[in-house]
């Protein structure tokens, strides 16, 4: 069985992300820091479920080592 692809993205010349489901955009992701943050979640997780995350505009909390 063949699963669909809801989500997507676009990286922008200015540096934003363009975030769409099923061809209309859902949200923009501006500013360096939070960019670079959603392109290296992508990279480590699965990438529907972080731009489902993105678009929802619910991001995880940076993890914090001893709390």
């Amino acid at each position: 069985m063949r699963t669909s692809r809801l989500f997507g993205y676009q990286q922008l010349h200015e540096g934003a992300v363009l975030i769409t489901r099923q061809c209309r955009t859902v949200n923009v992701v501006r500013g360096q820091e939070q960019v670079s943050e959603l392109l290296s979640a992508l990279k480590s997780e699965d990438a529907q479920v972080v731009l489902s995350r993105y678009a929802n505009g619910a991001r995880r909390p940076p993890h914090r080592p001893g709390e």
